[in-house]
């Protein structure tokens, strides 16, 4: 959204400093010719870097400020030897205040914005003739601009920390997985999709490590949290790019993948039948024990977990590094 903002606004500057410059060549009027050539330069080489050097829009932040600076203190100097202050100007110097503020931390646009009203207010002073009153307006618009951008930052630092909030309270703190919440809001999402007709379907596998208390018993509970932690790149290297792996609990981790039907569904999961997991040394190669269920095999979400949660335990009953798609009682995909 800031892209497309910044792309509309560099092109009706564009736009608006051909204009003028065009203007000023028929008139030969050359009153700050200099800053409107630097603002048509600007422009031009700002939706150059938007569209062609594709830069994100926070690198092109400080080049703008700086370009806006000097063309704004370009039009300036000029009033160093003029009678009286153009109303023009303080306009300019408004854009120019909301723009560091925009565009500028707060903490920087702020003095800078003090430094310059100052400095501007003696430029007016000293000249034979002055407006007082559009002084006072100006000071009083500035003091605006600096509190709503100090009230907006805060309303964006708000944001940033419930979204920071948010994100942590869906994600497992030392797999950095989508923790239990996270896959079951998704899961619902789809569940309820799928009822609708608007999803083709999804195979959900529940895995389980194999002996992992072995593993904390006789390593260490540093060793097993880092087999937890090396565990979702280890079951990455076998899924699809578009399966979402998620910690349940403990040991415990969720797998959902898009699968339409059986047999694509099968083909997916075979490749995680049986495989042992190898992790980065020195961790061991670990096992895991899993049940799979279509989406279609249960009315909720509740019924499809019990169901791969019983056959996860028929699998670790069998025997445990297996990937069961049955219980002893459900033949519907024998494995």
């Amino acid at each position: 959204m800031r892209r497309v903002a910044y792309l509309i606004a560099a092109a009706l500057s564009l736009t608006a400093h051909v204009f003028i410059i065009s203007q000023q060549l028929t008139r030969a009027d050359w009153m700050n010719a200099a800053a409107y050539t630097v603002g048509l330069l600007i422009s031009a080489w700002v939706l150059i870097a938007l569209t062609w050097l594709r830069w994100p829009t926070p690198r092109l932040n400080p080049l703008i400020v700086v370009a806006v600076t000097v063309s704004t203190t370009a039009e300036f100097v000029p009033l160093l030897h003029a009678t009286a202050v153009p109303t023009s100007s303080y306009l300019s110097f408004l854009i120019m205040v909301a723009l560091w503020f925009g565009l500028l931390p707060l903490r920087h646009a702020a003095p800078a914005t003090v430094t310059a009203l100052a400095a501007f207010t003696a430029l007016c002073a000293t000249r034979p003739t002055y407006d007082l009153g559009l002084l006072a307006y100006l000071a009083c618009t500035t003091v605006i601009i600096g509190m709503a951008s100090s009230f907006g930052q805060q309303i964006t630092d708000f944001q940033q920390e419930a979204a920071t909030f948010e994100r942590a309270s869906l994600t497992d703190p030392l797999t950095g997985l989508p923790n239990r919440r996270a896959m079951l809001d998704h899961l619902h999402h789809l569940h309820a999709q799928l009822l609708r007709g608007e999803h083709a379907g999804f195979t959900l596998v529940m895995l389980d490590l194999d002996h992992f208390k072995t593993v904390n018993d006789t390593r260490g509970h540093a060793t097993g949290d880092a087999v937890l932690r090396a565990l979702g790149p280890a079951l990455r290297q076998q899924l699809r790019a578009d399966a979402v792996l998620a910690r349940w609990g403990g040991e415990e981790f969720l797998l959902l993948i898009s699968c339409p039907g059986p047999q694509e569904a099968r083909a997916v999961t075979d490749r995680l039948n049986g495989t042992p997991l190898r992790l980065p040394a020195p961790l061991p190669t670990v096992t895991f024990s899993a049940g799979a269920v279509l989406a279609h095999e249960a009315d909720s979400v509740s019924g499809l977990l019990d169901l791969a949660d019983r056959r996860l335990y028929a699998a670790k009953r069998a025997g445990r590094r297996q990937l069961r798609w049955d219980t002893p009682r459900d033949t519907r995909l024998t494995h």
